[in-house]
């Protein structure tokens, strides 16, 4: 499986930060069709579709004749009242890869997060131990949202087994203006990555040819805390920019 036979791509979450850089940065080599629950304003030309995705009896035939789906759905946010995360980002999330498997889809790309490692990252900024944090290390999630990290990667894996081909990317913090150092801090330094980055990240995940991987998506920091050895190796993703050069 590669770029080739992976041309019709499906982006959910499209209409947020993420997807408005994946949508311009993917679009010139995949046919993309952009899902959200909100108005996708960035792209107008785009194909469509307005889609609550915890609504399961809506789902049914919505990603027929996706080669490929990159999932960003989800509420981003690790404060969200408790009942939100699991509407958004269990219940939703789980109906969201059963319907690509039933629909034939080959491969799922997941938006993971850094706050997959949350306690650990918060150890490591504070101790100032640099790209210590390996892809093989035991999650450690302290809020809902990172639990939900944890769990999507989980039933990615499950997925693996029934034959789907499965990528989790564990991001840093892409923002808007695509420029760190208007937000500061230690743990911005550690995590950033740029749209160009995350645009080659995903890219990556769409041509590798694996059952399950799990791979850092973050710039190449000086003052990281992930270690990017084994991203590079497995998914041949070298990311270009470092938060320090802003």
């Amino acid at each position: 499986m590669n770029k080739k036979s992976l041309k019709k791509i499906g982006i959910t979450g499209a209409a947020g930060n993420i997807g408005a850089t994946l949508s311009a940065g993917l679009r010139d080599n995949y046919d993309l069709t952009l899902y959200d629950i909100n108005t996708i304003r960035h792209a107008p030309d785009a194909k469509c579709v307005k889609v609550d995705f915890a609504e399961k009896e809506k789902l049914n035939g919505v990603f027929d004749g996706l080669d490929a789906l990159i999932h960003l759905a989800g509420n981003p946010h690790p404060n969200a009242p408790a009942s939100n995360t699991y509407r958004n980002n269990f219940q939703a999330l789980s109906q969201t890869f059963e319907e690509a498997r039933r629909a034939g889809v080959k491969k799922i790309v997941f938006a993971s997060s850094n706050f997959y490692h949350e306690s650990a990252l918060g150890y490591a900024l504070r101790n100032g131990e640099w790209n210590s944090i390996t892809l093989d290390q035991p999650p450690t999630p302290l809020s809902l949202y990172g639990i939900s990290k944890v769990y999507g990667e989980n039933l990615g894996r499950h997925l693996s087994y029934l034959g789907m081909q499965f990528v989790a990317l564990r991001i840093g913090w892409t923002t808007p203006e695509d420029n760190p150092a208007l937000y500061g801090g230690s743990y911005m330094r550690a995590v950033f990555c740029s749209k160009r980055d995350l645009v080659s990240a995903f890219t990556r995940a769409l041509e590798v040819e694996t059952d399950f991987m799990a791979a850092f998506a973050v710039s190449n920091n000086t003052h990281g805390v992930f270690d990017l050895a084994e991203t590079r190796k497995k998914l041949g993703f070298s990311p270009q920019d470092n938060a320090d050069n802003y």
